[in-house]
C-alpha cells in the first residue's frame, strides 16, 4: 500500500459505524427515510466519507478542496498551494450488489473530456497535468429489496431504530483509477471509461488490464467515440499490437 492509500484506507475504517445513514432530518427533528434511490444513497456516501478524506489531507500534509460547480472532476483535490503541480485527485464511486460475491462495475469519467490533448480544463477543477495522481474510493453496498410503503413517512429521532434500511453490508476499497479500469467503455452509448466486473478483493488488488497509468492514458485517449471508429483497437490486446505495428 501507498501512504496515501494506507491512511485513507484506516481513516475509512473509523467511520464504518456511520454507513447506516437512515435518512434526512430536519430542524424541527422530523427524519425523512431514504429509499433505494441510487443517487441519493452515493450523494449519502460521499458526504459520509468526506471526514476520512480530509483526515488523510491534514495527515500526509495537503489542503482539500472541494468543486465549486457541478459535474467537475474530481470530488476532492489535495494540494500544497492553488498554482503548484503535484495535485492528487480523490473519486467517490458507489454502486450495489444483491448478494455478497456477486460481482459489480463503476463508470469512472469520460475517455473524451481532460484526458484528451486539448481538452485538459474541459470540466475539471484544475488542469489535468496538475495532478500527478488519480484516487478512486469505491463504495458497494447489498441492495435490500423495498418494502411496501408504510402509513407513516417520516420518523422522528426517537424511533431510529425503526426506520428500515435499503441497503447492509457496505464494503469499500481505495485504489488507483487505472488499476481498476477496464478496457471497454460504461453506461451504454456514453463516453465513459468502465471499471473492471469484479469482486470487491479485484478491486481492493486492482485487477485491471494495464500494465502502467501510461499505458491506460495512451489507450484511452486514442479510443474510438464509436464502434465505427474502433477500426484499429477496441481491446487491450489489439492496442497492443497496434503500437507495435
Amino acid at each position: 500500500m501507498s501512504e496515501l492509500q494506507e491512511t485513507l484506507t484506516n481513516e475509512l475504517d473509523k467511520l464504518a459505524d456511520s454507513y447506516g445513514v437512515c435518512g434526512i432530518v430536519d430542524q424541527s427533528g422530523c427524519v425523512y427515510p431514504l429509499g433505494a434511490d441510487t443517487k441519493v444513497l452515493s450523494t449519502i456516501f460521499e458526504l459520509v466519507s468526506r471526514p476520512a478524506v480530509y483526515a488523510t489531507a491534514k495527515a500526509l500534509g495537503y489542503e482539500c478542496l472541494e468543486p465549486t460547480v457541478q459535474n467537475h472532476y474530481p470530488d476532492f483535490t489535495f494540494h500544497r498551494g492553488i498554482g503548484a503541480m503535484g495535485k492528487i485527485a480523490v473519486d467517490v464511486k458507489t454502486t450495489y450488489r444483491i448478494h455478497d460475491d456477486d460481482k459489480f462495475s463503476y463508470t469512472l469519467g469520460g475517455y473524451t473530456s481532460f484526458i484528451r490533448p486539448g481538452n485538459e480544463k474541459k470540466n475539471i477543477v484544475f488542469p489535468f497535468d496538475h495532478y500527478a495522481e488519480h484516487w478512486v474510493i469505491g463504495f458497494v453496498y447489498n441492495r435490500i429489496a423495498e418494502k411496501k410503503a408504510q402509513a407513516e413517512h417520516k420518523f422522528s429521532v426517537d424511533q431510529l431504530t425503526d426506520i428500515p434500511l435499503p441497503f447492509g453490508n457496505v464494503e469499500v476499497f481505495v485504489q488507483e483509477k487505472w488499476r481498476i479500469s477496464s478496457d471497454r467503455a460504461g453506461s451504454g452509448n456514453t463516453t465513459n471509461i468502465g471499471s473492471i466486473n469484479g469482486t470487491i478483493e479485484d478491486f481492493r488488488a486492482g485487477n485491471g488490464p494495464f500494465e502502467s497509468e501510461d499505458e491506460f492514458l495512451a489507450y484511452w485517449r486514442a479510443y474510438g467515440r464509436t464502434k465505427a471508429d474502433r477500426s484499429d483497437f477496441s481491446n487491450i490486446g489489439e492496442f497492443r499490437s497496434f503500437k507495435q505495428g
